[in-house]
């Protein structure tokens, strides 16, 4: 095998995984009616800052026509909206040019299987991610979170976590959840064969109400406690926000000196993640931070005052 042929692997090796990845981001995002959002779209530095106005609290009061006390003043304000960089790479995985040629395939076969195993691995990492951030912002808001943990998933359960919205139910578009808890529905002669979307270990569904059902066995879903628990999520538009920032680099490197050449490939990128009503904190939670600093909820600061203008609800169950 020349060395050129090694060249059209690596080249194979990014168009295979660009053109997985970015075929099943455009389905998960139909598929979740907009509940959890994967674009393309770059950032510069560690983090990514939105202004928006915030809501004036009070700004309607009853007026005495007689009085003529003094007013207290309400501000106008902004409030800052900021998403992280969080980093993403491979270990060296190797794949010695001495193989392909024992074994007589071409070299652009490993390429295009390392291409597209790495994109669905790494939707299911970003999935996995915003959940584990979602979840750990959410617990920690008793408004938004529901503790059933002993009890199985119901849809009685879910008609309660729902609740917590009030007027605003209707804005939870989709369910995320667990294999364990959605078996205990189906264990109650409850059935749902259509099935919107397979990517990896990621299934869509809808729910009796038309509600689509993510369903992920991700292990942000799982609280490992003694007895083990598992999180629903039901989401509103746009509660997790997760930006592939174009920056997928991949290196080639060959090393004498073995008795065969060795030669590896190794990839890394990024991508952005932010959560609905919530900005990280920049001097707590710090930059290109790793799985545990995402998963602390005083990393993530509320910045609506309602707790419905929220990304969505949690519950917990068996």
């Amino acid at each position: 095998m020349a060395l050129s042929d090694f060249a059209v692997f690596s080249e194979w090796a990014y168009s295979g995984f660009q053109e997985a990845l970015d075929y099943n981001i455009d389905l998960f995002n139909s598929a979740s009616a907009g509940a959890i959002v994967l674009r393309s779209k770059s950032h510069v530095g560690d983090f990514s800052d939105e202004a928006f106005w915030k809501r004036i609290e009070g700004l309607v009061r009853r007026r005495n026509v007689y009085g003529s006390a003094t007013l207290a003043e309400v501000n106008l304000e902004m409030i800052v909206d900021t998403m992280v960089k969080v980093a993403g790479g491979t270990p060296p995985v190797r794949m010695d040019p001495a193989w392909f040629e024992w074994i007589r395939r071409n070299p652009e076969e490993g390429g295009a299987l390392y291409g597209r195993q790495l994109a669905v691995d790494m939707l299911a990492d970003m999935l996995n991610t915003g959940i584990m951030a979602f979840v750990s912002a959410s617990v920690a808001e008793a408004e938004v979170y529901l503790d059933r943990t002993a009890d199985q998933m119901t849809w009685a359960t879910f008609n309660d976590g729902q609740a917590l919205f009030g007027d605003r139910s209707q804005a939870i578009r989709v369910w995320v959840m667990h294999s364990t808890p959605l078996f205990a529905l189906w264990g109650n002669a409850l059935a749902n064969a259509e099935s919107l979307f397979t990517f990896g270990t990621v299934n869509v569904k809808t729910d009796p109400f038309g509600r689509p059902i993510i369903i992920t066995d991700a292990p942000s879903l799982i609280n490992d406690d003694v007895p083990v628990t598992y999180y629903t999520l039901g989401l509103t538009p746009a509660a997790i926000v997760i930006d592939q920032t174009d920056d997928f680099t991949s290196n080639v490197d060959t090393d004498n000196g073995s008795e065969n050449i060795k030669r590896t490939v190794q990839s890394e990128w990024s991508f952005e993640l932010g959560l609905k009503g919530y900005a990280w904190d920049k001097t707590n939670g710090g930059k290109s931070p790793n799985d545990a600093a995402l998963a602390v909820s005083t990393n993530w600061d509320r910045i609506v005052t309602s707790h419905k203008d929220l990304g969505g609800i949690v519950i917990e169950t068996q």
